[in-house]
């Protein structure tokens, strides 16, 4: 159905309202970020480390929906839509075990340094916690038990274990909880009523000393959070326009970045509520290098023109001086930024589809990368 005048007169003023408030909120800047750049002559990077694969994990036959980091990086974990499991050795690409969670439904999960320990969320809108039982080396893998569940009210979106005792879950009719892990008992409640919790964040780089943390929504915003202080928010940042789809801190505990479903990447400090910076390029796909698949055939125009129907920000990665960001979009780039050139990126690559997941490591010596190619494709990508 077409829209009529009305809704064609009301859409223009909304637009011009909305034009009227963003010349505002930049004229009530107290700098802008840009023209310091300009003043302080900082270094342009003229050539930046790109990454290849080291290794690529093949063992799901569904698409993986989740890949995660245990805080040691000896293990990856990747949560596939077909039920299992799997924990790799990321030194050797090897499989570690496989558990079989297809009860759960899995969507996202958590583990120990050693992965003896997992958590797993999904649609069954539970938090299973499952336990490695040893076994001799003919018998097989070790076996996982399930020991506690933790019970939530909608789909479990996101899990962080924060210690040995604590948990923090997000889950759709939930907002945020945090769990004394060993009791099975909520000890805090982080409320969202009007929009659901897509993503996590711890505002740190060690999970070691939390003690806030970042959800962004579905309706755009970004909140920041105390774990001392349940119930209470700390501060709301000036939203996206869509899905925030991730959060990541940067080194220096000041300043994040966001991703969403608009396209554009955000930058912002802790000490001030605006975007400081706001990164988007998405590119037609006849600027983008195709790919080459696994056995050196090249993907064809038409195959990135069909995967090329949104460049929403779906993860982003940030270096260990975090300067540099790489991004993933539905549009199957791959797009590497430098926070002082915020009006282009330095560098794209484009893979055979979305870039779902982009899990850099606790130590920032490697990346997991998760596209969801005709069959889910994981890699562990290293600097060239």
């Amino acid at each position: 159905m077409k829209p009529n005048d009305v809704e064609l007169k009301l859409l223009s003023e909304i637009m011009t309202l909305k034009d009227r408030l963003n010349q505002i909120r930049n004229g009530a800047r107290e700098y802008d970020l840009s023209q310091l750049i300009r003043e302080t002559n900082l270094h342009v990077f003229s050539r930046i480390p790109t990454l290849s694969p080291v290794h690529h994990l093949r063992a799901h036959t569904s698409k993986v929906h989740d890949v995660v980091w245990t805080p040691s990086d000896k293990f990856l974990i990747t949560v596939g839509g077909e039920g299992l499991i799997v924990v790799w050795e990321t030194q050797s690409g090897m499989i570690n075990n496989v558990l079989d969670v297809s009860g759960v439904q899995p969507i996202t999960a958590a583990a120990s340094d050693d992965a003896r320990k997992l958590y797993c969320g999904g649609l069954c809108a539970n938090v299973v916690l499952f336990t490695s039982q040893h076994r001799p080396a003919e018998d097989g893998y070790s076996e996982y038990e399930t020991v506690l569940v933790y019970e939530h009210s909608g789909q479990v979106n996101c899990i962080v274990r924060l210690d040995e005792s604590q948990l923090l879950t997000a889950a759709t009719s939930d907002g945020v909880l945090l769990w004394d892990a060993e009791q099975v008992k909520v000890i805090g409640r982080f409320p969202q009523k009007h929009s659901t919790v897509c993503c996590l964040s711890l505002m740190t780089t060690t999970i070691q000393g939390a003690s806030t943390f970042l959800t962004g929504a579905s309706d755009g915003t970004i909140r920041l959070w105390d774990l001392r202080q349940p119930g209470t928010m700390v501060s709301q940042f000036e939203s996206h326009e869509s899905d925030v789809n991730c959060v990541k801190p940067l080194p220096n505990g000041l300043n994040f970045v966001s991703g969403s479903e608009d396209t554009a990447i955000h930058l912002y400090d802790l000490r001030t509520d605006i975007v400081l910076s706001r990164f988007s390029d998405p590119q037609p796909p006849s600027q983008m290098q195709p790919p080459e698949d696994e056995i050196g055939q090249v993907t064809t125009q038409s195959d990135v023109v069909t995967a090329y129907q949104s460049a929403s920000v779906c993860d982003i990665a940030v270096s260990a001086s975090g300067r540099m960001l790489i991004s993933g979009c539905k549009d199957s780039g791959l797009y590497y930024w430098d926070l002082i050139q915020q009006d282009r990126c330095v560098h794209r690559e484009t893979e055979s589809g979305p870039v779902i997941r982009l899990a850099m490591s606790n130590q920032k010596h490697a990346m997991a990368m998760l596209t969801w190619d005709a069959k889910s494709r994981i890699r562990i990508m290293r600097p060239r």
